[in-house]
């Protein structure tokens, strides 16, 4: 897999050489982003064994923003080169996300530096997130969640594991409706740390901090009037045998993914399913599955979205899950502005022994967000 990597640079670094490398002009830098708001009404019933219920809030307001800096510049050899820097809004552990550069030739895509790998950006089917009137936005201001089980939009499995990682991407040209992605994330990778990943870096326990390899492949087709989508995706990566759970010792961490959708007439179905094994110690698996639909006309969108999240905890002796439901819409009132709400229904279980507990609640979601 390594060699796949080397190589792919190298064919890269073939391609400048084929011809004058010189910029037509140099990168400038462009601005652009979202910011979106919204109130949250509803509230949580939630109970651990023996104990009242948590009665927290029954309203909230919810916001989030980035600001993108991007630019591009094309070779006289024809080879594209540019960067990417995604500052969140909001204070945040990594300020700075998504930051990388690129190169795209005939030869395919390079990407290296802080982003995600090919498991997510190369997933299909998960309907629903893009109306930001239903989904996991702002839901925490008003619910308890018990067993940790996040519902999310991510298309793969090695894209649940963290935020964006340094690592290097390659992703071949597209061809017959197919193309395929390699991603890696070297040893002892701290992500967002100028110090980089280096050879001197020592190895240490954990995911991320661990060697990754993320595969993903996709097809995008049209058969008549219906778009067809569909992604499979692997990732792999090697945790050391000294982290345990509990009393449960350390396996390399696996996972896959697969999922499509269909459009139709103004319809879009789709669905995804994520399996992770050995998450955080031997035993300990989690699975996703996710199904929706949306209907656009104009500038309405509505749509409805059901999930599901199970967690099998070996050492705790833990069988989780949490069920999410959602129905929303949105409309656009100009270019750039669009209003959205939903309804958010939970349900939560944690099976942890004598602390068995439960909860479920109810949100409503209404909102606006700004692209620029």
């Amino acid at each position: 897999m390594k060699s796949i990597l080397y190589g792919t640079t190298a064919l890269m670094a073939v391609g400048l050489m084929a011809g004058t490398a010189v910029a037509a002009e140099k990168i400038k830098l462009g601005l652009g982003g979202y910011w979106r708001g919204a109130v949250h009404l509803g509230g949580d019933d939630f109970a651990a064994a023996g104990t009242a219920n948590s009665d927290n809030r029954d309203h909230g307001f919810g916001q989030e923003s980035e600001i993108y800096f991007s630019g591009k510049t094309t070779l006289d050899n024809g080879i594209k080169f540019g960067v990417m820097v995604q500052l969140e809004g909001e204070t945040s552990a990594d300020q700075m996300d998504n930051s990388y550069i690129w190169s795209e030739s005939s030869f395919g895509r390079i990407e290296f530096g802080e982003t995600w790998g090919p498991s997510l950006l190369m997933s299909y089917g998960t309907i629903g997130e893009k109306l930001d009137g239903h989904g996991d936005f702002g839901s925490h201001t008003t619910l308890t969640n018990p067993n940790g089980l996040n519902i999310n939009s991510y298309g793969g499995g090695a894209g649940m594991l963290s935020t964006p990682e340094q690592k290097m991407n390659y992703f071949t040209p597209r061809m017959a409706g197919f193309q395929l992605g390699v991603g890696y994330i070297p040893e002892n990778n701290p992500g967002g740390n100028t110090t980089g990943s280096g050879i001197n870096n020592s190895e240490r326990d954990g995911l991320i901090g661990s060697e990754l390899f993320d595969i993903g492949a996709n097809y995008i087709g049209k058969f008549g009037g219906v778009d067809v989508a569909a992604f499979g995706s692997y990732f792999t990566s090697e945790t050391e045998p000294a982290l345990a759970v509990g009393s449960v010792a350390a396996e390399d961490v696996d996972g896959y993914s697969v999922g499509g959708q269909v459009g139709f007439a103004g319809f879009r179905v789709g669905g995804r399913y994520v399996n992770l094994e050995d998450l955080n110690g031997r035993g300990n698996d989690e699975y996703q599955w996710r199904v929706g639909v949306e209907y656009g006309q104009g500038p309405w969108s509505v749509g409805a979205v059901y999930q599901l999240a199970n967690a099998d905890i070996a050492g705790a002796g833990r069988d989780d899950e949490t069920e999410y439901v959602s129905v929303g819409g949105a409309y656009n009132l100009g270019p750039g502005v669009k209003l959205f709400g939903g309804v958010q229904l939970w349900d939560f279980e944690d099976s942890s022994g004598a602390n068995t507990s439960e909860g479920d609640a109810a949100v409503g979601v209404l909102g606006t967000k700004l692209s620029f």
